[in-house]
């Protein structure tokens, strides 16, 4: 081969970036290095391109997340500021608030009044107890005078019955005397005469002293009633009063009771007020702070709008450059692919662990939903291996890919429905089916790892 067949060769190898020896050829060897070194430095910015893109998606997903975060709080805030104190104007919780302290204040006068009333009511029972032992006593004093008087009659009723027996006696000398003067004749008439006289006198008084008798038992009779009544008297009385005293005890507790629910109504009342007070401006402050988050929450949007446009322009700059690698002057190296695609499995692992914390912890965290905007989603939808048995496979992976994600969705949706269960039926779901996702890049590694007839993959610009 002449000089011009192996100038030409060499020409068609610089133009491919192929390593040749470019000794002989000064010129061509200083342009084989220079594109080299620039497609190492095109390698390196795109690499640098998909990063940024990564970090602005990472980024906009956050910033969505917390403003979310911030509206739901504004909105909790919005509602539970209603549900106590009503709509924004009416101030119906305060005048509520305000009736409710009323009303306090009147139970506090009325117990107040029920306190003054008890009170009145001790001083009419102490009155009573008092009169109910005096009335004991005097009871006790005319049972002692019916006992007196009990005895002075049976004293009467003893000599009633001396009277009886002396009349008696009486009576059988004067028919003795009567018997005697029969005997003397006529000078014992006269005796005869004083005799039945005496006779006459003698059966008066036994008349008398049986009446007498009669009157003095009735009397001793009505006497024991009297000293009876006057026993229930004084029992009914002692049980009265020990009533009473029971009763006098009650309303003493109840005096006291009612005066400490008197002075705790109204340290209640002061209290109700001075909540009043707070409590107007704890809505003046929650109604300031969910105005303060509905505003910070449009700030945050207004804010990320710029991020979405970079993300827009990193993504379209990215999908760019995956087309220029079809220029062999942009070629990516297997080596270089290899990486995207491992670290598309380490984003895969933390995806996937991201989405078993929720499920853990119970709680919805910032996580990508958009197959296009994770960490591999930027590089796959930019790039297409021209290998002809990695590219049945990397096809695929874009439906795949997109099923994976959606698993996510799924996952928050029982999360915020709180159907715990389900929530987890599905993370085991997308563990299962993420084994798949993993078995197929592991399998584009392993192609590009063997492929022993190129030392470079040709990229170009995907189809998806």
């Amino acid at each position: 081969m002449g000089n011009a067949g192996k100038k030409t060769v060499l020409i068609k190898a610089v133009s491919e970036l192929e390593n040749m020896d470019y000794s002989k050829e000064p010129e061509l060897n200083r342009i084989y290095h220079r594109l080299s070194d620039g497609r190492k430095q095109f390698a390196e910015i795109f690499e640098k391109n998909i990063k940024a893109v990564m970090q602005i998606s990472s980024l906009d997903l956050m910033m969505q997340h917390q403003t979310e975060r911030i509206m739901d709080i504004s909105r909790n805030v919005a509602i539970a500021t209603e549900t106590i104190f009503g709509s924004s104007g009416t101030g119906n919780s305060n005048n509520q608030h305000e009736e409710l302290t009323n009303t306090i204040i009147e139970v506090s006068s009325q117990t107040q009044e029920v306190y003054s009333k008890i009170e009145e009511s001790q001083g009419e029972l102490t009155t009573i107890k008092e009169l109910s032992n005096q009335a004991i006593e005097v009871s006790g004093e005319m049972q002692q005078d019916l006992d007196e008087l009990l005895k002075m009659i049976n004293c009467m009723n003893d000599v009633v019955e001396g009277i009886d027996a002396i009349s008696l006696q009486t009576n059988l000398l004067a028919l003795n005397a009567s018997i005697e003067a029969a005997r003397a004749g006529v000078a014992g008439k006269g005796f005869a005469v004083l005799a039945q006289e005496i006779r006459g006198l003698a059966e008066q008084t036994q008349k008398l002293t049986q009446s007498m008798g009669d009157f003095v038992d009735s009397i001793k009779g009505a006497s024991q009633k009297s000293v009876e009544s006057a026993q229930s008297t004084i029992d009914a009385l002692g049980t009265m009063t020990e009533k009473i005293g029971t009763v006098w005890e009650l309303n003493n507790e109840n005096q006291n009771h009612v005066s400490m629910v008197n002075e705790s109504i109204s340290s209640i009342a002061a209290v109700s007020e001075k909540i009043s007070s707070s409590m107007t401006q704890m809505e003046n402050q929650l109604r300031n702070s969910t105005n303060f988050m509905n505003n910070v929450s449009k700030d945050l949007k207004k804010a990320a709008e710029p991020v979405v446009d970079i993300e827009k322009t990193l993504d379209e700059a990215a999908k760019q450059m995956g087309s220029m690698t079809e220029d062999a002057f942009f070629h990516l190296e297997n080596s270089e692919f290899a990486r995207y695609v491992s670290n598309a499995i380490s984003a895969h692992h933390t995806w996937l662990a991201n989405l078993e914390k929720m499920v853990k912890e119970r709680e919805v965290m910032p996580l990508q939903l958009d197959s296009s905007k994770c960490g591999f989603g930027h590089f796959y939808y930019a790039m297409t291996p021209k290998i002809p048995s990695v590219l049945p496979i990397w096809n695929a992976l874009g439906a795949k890919h997109k099923k994976f994600h959606k698993f996510g969705e799924e996952v928050i949706s029982a999360l915020d429905n709180e159907d715990y269960f389900k929530a987890e039926q599905i993370y085991r779901e997308a563990e299962s089916y993420s084994k798949e996702l993993i078995s197929d890049l592991e399998q584009i590694l392993q192609i590009s790892g063997d492929d022993v007839n190129s030392k470079r993959i040709i990229y170009g610009k995907s189809s998806n």
